[in-house]
């Protein structure tokens, strides 16, 4: 697909739906989840404050894979 702003919907073995976006293309982007219909940030940002290797893995993996399944350049 190429450089996009938001990803397609994700369905998760976990059950939780996720999506990866960003306000613009020179901007960095962040995992959301869906929670009642709303997008509820990850935590990504936090993950990495808080120096969570295990979260901060899990979710960049995450991304990894919306990136693969959705076809953008990386």
């Amino acid at each position: 697909m190429a450089l996009q702003l938001h990803s397609a919907d994700y369905l998760h073995d976990d059950g939780i739906t996720y999506c990866i976006q960003r306000e613009s293309l020179d901007q960095n982007f962040t995992i959301y989840e869906k929670r009642n219909g709303e997008w509820i940030d990850s935590g990504l940002d936090q993950a990495v404050k808080d120096v969570n290797f295990a979260e901060f893995k899990r979710l960049g993996l995450l991304i990894k894979t919306i990136m693969d399944v959705d076809r953008w350049v990386s």
